[in-house]
């Protein structure tokens, strides 16, 4: 559902016309909470537009109709329980210690395995990062990085270009895989079973301290502890600074 408010609210953001796509998108914010229960007849009626409108609008927006963009929704409530869900809000004391506890980490990670995750990022063909939620957000800032050292990466906000994303990809290519508790890995949701059959190097990023033998990754980085989720937004955005340092610092 983040993924979706993100995409809305982007349009919206950038919309240079009060049209009817801009007020579909407010229609549908409005109604953010209980997107998945709507019929594309319901969402029209309540939109006051012809389902073909709407169907257009998502289209507009990345999704092949209103019935993608609504399983969409539904799947990313599966890959992440925690989503939508009060965080706990820490104290000033508690979240310093925990942020410099994962610095801490960070800073651990083998000087051996930095050089081969700097070699694989200047070598990939091509890379693509699969991030939800809430983490979209702090992808498009690894994404900026890359690109101004000149590697181009894709993040794309729909769940469904990412996993067809898989498909195409060739040995010399790369996935960074963002989950931080671990609950992409999960063994119903569809995205683990394309992770499996796709070709190219994998890294997941994660705070799990019990991943480090999934046979799907060449590589796992553990930048944080399970226990510290509540300060994983700053623990990320750290990782990537530091990852860029390492990119700079090699070049």
């Amino acid at each position: 559902m983040e993924q979706l408010t993100y995409t809305l609210l982007a349009y919206i953001n950038n919309s240079l016309e009060k049209d009817i796509n801009d007020s579909i998108a407010r229609s549908f914010l409005q109604h953010i909470h209980n997107i998945e229960t709507f019929s594309l007849d319901s969402i029209s009626e309540t939109c006051n537009v012809a389902p073909s409108t709407i169907n257009r609008f998502c289209k507009r927006i990345g999704f092949r109709n209103f019935s993608n963009l609504r399983n969409s929704v539904i799947l990313s409530k599966k890959t992440d329980p925690t989503a939508g869900k009060p965080q706990q809000v820490l104290d000033a004391y508690s979240f310093n210690k925990k942020f410099q506890e994962n610095v801490e980490l960070i800073d651990r990670i083998p000087i051996e395995q930095v050089d081969q995750l700097v070699a694989r990022l200047r070598n990939s063909k091509r890379i693509v990062i699969l991030s939800f939620e809430k983490y979209q957000i702090h992808t498009v800032e690894l994404q900026k990085k890359l690109l101004l050292l000149g590697k181009f990466c894709e993040c794309s906000t729909n769940l469904f270009k990412q996993m067809e994303a898989l498909d195409n990809l060739i040995e010399d290519d790369l996935v960074i895989m963002i989950s931080i508790q671990g609950h992409l890995l999960k063994e119903e949701l569809p995205l683990i079973k394309k992770l499996r059959d796709s070709k190219g190097h994998k890294w997941l990023i994660t705070f799990s301290n019990n991943l480090g033998d999934q046979a799907e990754f060449d590589d796992v980085i553990q930048c944080g502890y399970p226990e510290h989720s509540e300060v994983s937004s700053h623990t990320l955005l750290r990782l990537f600074d530091v990852l860029e340092h390492w990119m700079i610092e090699r070049s």
